[in-house]
C-alpha cells in the first residue's frame, strides 16, 4: 500500500506541470509517444469547442481526484477557471457536441457540484444531459455516438459504439438530482440495447452496433477502434465492464452487474490465453499473428479500477487477483514515468507505444482506490 501510495504522490506531482502548463482554452491532447503532451507531441491540440473534442476532462478528472485524496483547495481554485468554457460548449456550442457529453462533464461540473455545491455547476451539467438525451433513438433504444443529434441523412445516425456506457452516468446522475424518471430511463433503455446486440455469446463486445435511424431495427456489428469488424478491442470490452457495473450503482438491477463480471472474466480470460503470467492486454484481442502485439495499459487500468467497484458487491477472487497483478504491474518502471517534469504517467496505451490523457486518469483512479478508497466519480 506504501508502494502505491509513494506512486500517486509522484502522479500529484505531474499534475502541478499540468494545472502550470494546461491553457485555460483546453484544448484536446491526442496520444503523446513523450508524454509531454503540452510541449512536445506529435499531433497539435484540438480546440476544446470541435465536435469530437472528448479527452481534455480527464485532466480536470485528476484534479478532482487530488482534490478528494488530500482535500486541498488549490485544486478546485484550478478546475474554477474552467468553469465558463464548460458552460459555452453546451449553452453556446450544442450542436457541437456528441456522446462523450457524459466524458466532458462528469469529470468536471458534476465532479465540481458534488465537491463544491455550487448551483452554477449543476445547470451547467443538467444541459449537457440534456443535449445527450437528445440523441436517443426512441425506436431503436440507443443514444446515436457521432453527427448532430436530429440529422437522420448523416451515415452515421444509426451508429452506437460501446464508449457511449460510460456516458450513463451523465444521464443517472441527472435522474438522481432532478428526480426525472426521464433521464435514468434513456440510460436504462441503452444498456438494455448493448446488453442485447453489442455482447457475443462469448462475452466478447463489438466496438460498434448500426441501426436503422428511422425504424431502429438492428443490422449489425460495426468497427472503429478495433481491428475489425469481428475482433476484441480490448479498452471497449473495458468500457464495457465498468459501463454495466455503473449502471448497477445507479439501478441496483443485478443483470448490470452480472454482465460486468462475465465480460471481466472474459477479458482476463483472453489476457491469460497465451501465458497464465500475463498481465497487460494486448489492444484488440484477435489481432493476427503476423501483426504487431502492442500492449494496451488503458484497458488494463479501465477494467481495473472496476473491479475494484465490482468487488464490493461481488466476492470474485478472480477479479480481485487480477486488479491486484495490474496495480503491481502498472506501478514498474517498464510503464510508469516517475519522471515529475513529465504530466504524462502510463506508457504503452492504446497499443500506440504512447501515453494517453485517458490511460493516465484510469491509472491515478486506480491508485486512488486501492490506497485511499476513492469513491467512483462516475
Amino acid at each position: 500500500m506504501r508502494e502505491i501510495r509513494n506512486v500517486l504522490e509522484i502522479c500529484l506531482k505531474k499534475l502541478e506541470n499540468t494545472m502550470r502548463y494546461m491553457p485555460r482554452s483546453l484544448p484536446e491532447y491526442y496520444a503523446c509517444s513523450t508524454g509531454d503532451y503540452f510541449h512536445r507531441y506529435e499531433q497539435a491540440p484540438q480546440d476544446f469547442m470541435n465536435t469530437e473534442t472528448w479527452q481534455p476532462s480527464f485532466f480536470t478528472g485528476q484534479a478532482l481526484i487530488a482534490w478528494e485524496v488530500t482535500g486541498h483547495e488549490r485544486y478546485i481554485k484550478w478546475l474554477e477557471g474552467f468553469r465558463q468554457i464548460y458552460r459555452d460548449k453546451v449553452f453556446l456550442h450544442s450542436e457541437q457536441t456528441m456522446h462523450d457529453l457524459g466524458f466532458l462533464y462528469i469529470l468536471y461540473s458534476v465532479g465540481m457540484y458534488r465537491s463544491t455545491g455550487e448551483e452554477t455547476y449543476k445547470v451547467i451539467s443538467l444541459k449537457a444531459a440534456d443535449e445527450l438525451a437528445k440523441r436517443f433513438n426512441l425506436k431503436g433504444g440507443f443514444l446515436r455516438a457521432w453527427g448532430c443529434a436530429g440529422d437522420q441523412g448523416d451515415d452515421r445516425a444509426g451508429v452506437a459504439i460501446i464508449d457511449c456506457m460510460m456516458n450513463l452516468s451523465l444521464l443517472f446522475w441527472a435522474s438522481e438530482v432532478t428526480g426525472n424518471p426521464f433521464y435514468r430511463e434513456v440510460a436504462v433503455r441503452h444498456s438494455d440495447t448493448v446488453m442485447k446486440y453489442f455482447v457475443r455469446e462469448d462475452g466478447t463486445v463489438y466496438h460498434a452496433y448500426r441501426f436503422d435511424p428511422k425504424s431502429g431495427r438492428a443490422l449489425g456489428g460495426e468497427n472503429y477502434c478495433g481491428y475489425g469488424k469481428e475482433s476484441s478491442w480490448a479498452r471497449g470490452a473495458s468500457w464495457a465492464i465498468y459501463g454495466f457495473a455503473d449502471c448497477y450503482i445507479h439501478t441496483g438491477d443485478e443483470k448490470y452487474l452480472d454482465m460486468s463480471e462475465r465480460i471481466c472474466e472474459k477479458f482476463i480470460d483472453s489476457v491469460k490465453a497465451d501465458s497464465v503470467d500475463a498481465v497487460i492486454p494486448v489492444w484488440d484481442f484477435r489481432l493476427p499473428e503476423e501483426k504487431e502485439q502492442a500492449k494496451d495499459t488503458s484497458a488494463a487500468a479501465i477494467t481495473a479500477s472496476a473491479i475494484c467497484e465490482i468487488v464490493k458487491y461481488r466476492g470474485n477472487e478472480k477479479l480481485r487477483s487480477y486488479c491486484d497483478e495490474v496495480t503491481r504491474e502498472l506501478i514498474k518502471e517498464k510503464y510508469f514515468d516517475s519522471n515529475t517534469q513529465i504530466p504524462g504517467m502510463v506508457r504503452e496505451s492504446n497499443g500506440l507505444h504512447h501515453y494517453t490523457l485517458f490511460g493516465d486518469y484510469f491509472f491515478m483512479e486506480l491508485l486512488a482506490k486501492r490506497a485511499y478508497h476513492l469513491i467512483s466519480l462516475w
